[in-house]
Formats: C-alpha cells, structure tokens, sequence
C-alpha cells in the first residue's frame, strides 16, 4: 500500500490505529471507551508520595547468618567505607561521619548505599513497587544495595531476607523481591489469559466488545450474532493488546485507499463475507516476515475467521 507524504495522519482512538479521515477520530462511545480503553493505560508510581510515606521498619534489629536474613529497625547504624555510619529512619536513610571531609569518592560511595538500602527498606514493606525507571537506576540500585548488604553481614551472592521479604537475583542478575516476581508471574498469567475471550477479565471483555462495535457498526445482524457466537465457540481475542489484528490492517489499508472509509464488512452478507474471506487470505499470504510471537497470534486468527466464515454460511 502506497500512502502519499502529503496524506495527513490522524489516531483512530476507537481502535487505536491510524486514519486519514479526522470524522474517524471521534470517540463513537465515549463511556464504553473510557471503561476498557483509557484504563489500560499504567499508572506511573507517585514517586513524591513514596518520600513522604514512613518506611515501615521492623520493631527491632536482628541478624540471622544461617538464614541469611537481617531485620532492621528505625534507628539502626550501620559501619561502611571510610569512616561513614548509615542511620535508618522512618524518613530515609542517612549519610554521617567520614574520616575524610574532602573524599568525595568515598562519600558518594556511602550515599549511594544510603539510597540502595533506603529504596529495598520501602520496597520490602510496600510502600514502593518500582526501584528503578531505567536501566542504568536499576544497575546502580543493584550495586548499592549489594554492597550494603556485605556490611550488614548479608551474602548477597545467594537469596536472603530484608525486614520479612525475600529477594533473589532475576534473569537478568538483579534484586527482586519475592512479591514482585509473584506479581510478574501474575501478570504474565494475565496476559495471557487475556489473549483469549474464554478466561478475558472483564475490563478486557469491555475492550473486545468496544472495538468489535466499532467494526460491527454498519454490519448486518446475521454478521453481529455470527461474530458473538465465533467468540464463544473459538475463545479468540481478536483485540489483544500488544498486537495488531489483521482486521485492523485491512481497515487501515482501505481508510488510506479511500480517503476515510474503514468500513470493511459493508451492509450486506455478501460483502461481510468477502471480507472475511480477504482477512483469511492476508492471513495465509502476509506482507512481510511474521515474528514467532505474531505466528502464534495469527494462527489465533485464523481460527477465530474460518470459524466465522463457517457460521456466516
């Protein structure tokens, strides 16, 4: 498909593609819209907010070498580099001492596991879910609180335990707690759940109807009640997030063709069946090269339109 550099491009919000018509971009079902496709959106963690809550520390200090574990209370004093001590509290960790004024290596070095050990302390007891927004953050965290640890008499080669939470290394070499990695498996789990109508949640159930309304608009009734029931039969998302539907390909493709038509089923069971049919074609014979993730999606669609096609029939 060929599109003309002085076409102009808008964002089609009903399915999230583009459109050469800007009548496209009008929000067809404003409260549908904003029930299953503004709340997916992730919400970036209130990183004010976290300075200002209390670190919830443990009623006293102790360590246990065998278990590889340390508890740390509010008030605890740690000996690092150079002379400097790092005093816990409620608000943070603190940076005292120093044998040197003038070594700024060696004060950066403390303050740094200051904050390591600062950002584990909320994270341990929840009040902080996301260490790091980047990489280099999260490789500088990792080196803080590896160091800090050998202080604290912790082996942090191997798993060990922070005020009740535990922590290992992930595949990347980094610290994660016991909680997180749960809450990743979770939502891997969900994700892919969420591929699927049969085991969707319902916020993703809201999205597939919402976009399957915005294709099924001007269709016919038997096309409307054949899309439920392939829904049901197949249990195929055909609106998962991260992937782009064949669907919305061709209807991008024949927005720019015809200067803003998406509608691709038409109003009659013959042109719905067309289409159906071309989408099962592109699908057989794609563009370009398909990544392996895409094949498996793309075999989900295969399904989920031959089933289509034979319920239309």
């Amino acid at each position: 498909m060929e599109i003309s550099n002085n076409q102009s491009y808008y964002i089609n919000p009903n399915t999230r593609q583009l459109t050469s018509n800007v009548k496209n971009t009008v929000i067809k079902d404003r409260e549908a819209f904003n029930g299953s496709m503004q709340n997916l959106l992730n919400p970036v963690e209130d990183l004010v907010q976290v300075l200002k809550t209390p670190i919830k520390l443990a009623e006293r200090s102790s360590l246990n070498r065998q278990g590889n574990s340390v508890d740390i209370a509010s008030g605890s004093r740690i000996a690092v580099n150079d002379g400097y001590i790092l005093t816990v509290k409620p608000q943070g960790v603190e940076v005292s001492g120093g044998d040197n004024p003038y070594d700024t290596q060696a004060y950066l070095k403390a303050q740094k596991m200051a904050d390591s050990l600062a950002t584990l302390l909320r994270n341990a007891c929840g009040n902080m879910h996301t260490v790091a927004y980047s990489q280099e953050e999260y490789a500088r965290w990792n080196e803080g609180v590896s160091d800090v640890m050998g202080y604290l008499g912790i082996d942090a080669s191997k798993d060990f335990t922070v005020n009740g939470m535990k922590y290992s290394r992930n595949g990347n070499g980094w610290y994660e707690s016991q909680a997180d990695s749960e809450a990743k498996s979770a939502y891997e789990m969900l994700k892919a759940n969420n591929r699927t109508y049969t085991y969707a949640d319902e916020r993703t159930r809201n999205q597939i109807a919402y976009i399957s309304n915005y294709y099924l608009e001007n269709t016919t009734e038997s096309l409307k009640a054949a899309w439920q029931k392939t829904l049901e039969e197949t249990g195929v998302n055909p609106f998962p997030q991260g992937f782009s539907s064949t669907l919305s390909q061709l209807a991008m493709e024949q927005d720019f063709a015809t200067g803003g038509n998406d509608d691709i089923f038409g109003s009659d069971l013959e042109s719905s069946i067309a289409a159906v049919k071309k989408i099962i074609e592109r699908l057989e014979n794609p563009l370009g090269a398909v990544t392996e993730k895409n094949a498996e999606f793309m075999e989900d669609e295969k399904t989920f339109y031959t089933a289509l096609l034979n319920n239309l029939a």
